[in-house]
């Protein structure tokens, strides 16, 4: 019986005891706010798709706050971790859109290039310059 009674609090008791000391998630959260500054800067609010994942991350540094303040640092530290999975997607696809953009853009000039005459190519003249001179002719022998 006194087995069966230790194990029950080694059970119980212990795993509470071992979620109450789960370090703050300090670290974890300073990186969530910087993808999520990150994404914001190179416009991620401004595309539709990548603008969901923003603010789901956002939504998700809230909770892991209040996570944090209840003292939940396990779930806080979890919490954080999604939020920077879903800024880090947001950051990728304002990448993405960004390179799109320039790809599109080098395409556009490359076909300009190739359609377009080159400069000058018309105002080249043909007209040459003949100078005469006379020889004298050679003495006969």
């Amino acid at each position: 019986m006194d087995h069966i009674l230790r194990a029950f609090v080694v059970c119980t008791i212990f795993p509470v005891w071992a979620c109450a000391s789960y370090p703050a998630p300090t670290e974890h959260m300073a990186n969530s706010y910087a993808s999520i500054r990150a994404a914001r800067e190179l416009g991620a609010a401004s595309l539709p798709q990548a603008a969901l994942y923003l603010q789901l991350a956002e939504e998700e540094q809230g909770k892991a706050k209040g996570l944090v303040g209840d003292g939940d640092n396990a779930r806080a530290d979890a919490m954080t971790l999604r939020a920077s999975a879903d800024a880090d997607l947001a950051l990728a696809l304002a990448r993405d859109n960004s390179a799109r953009s320039r790809a599109d853009l080098a395409s556009a000039q490359v076909t300009t290039m190739t359609h377009k005459p080159p400069p000058n190519a018309g105002s080249f003249s043909s007209t040459t310059t003949t100078t005469s001179t006379t020889v004298p002719a050679a003495p006969a022998k």
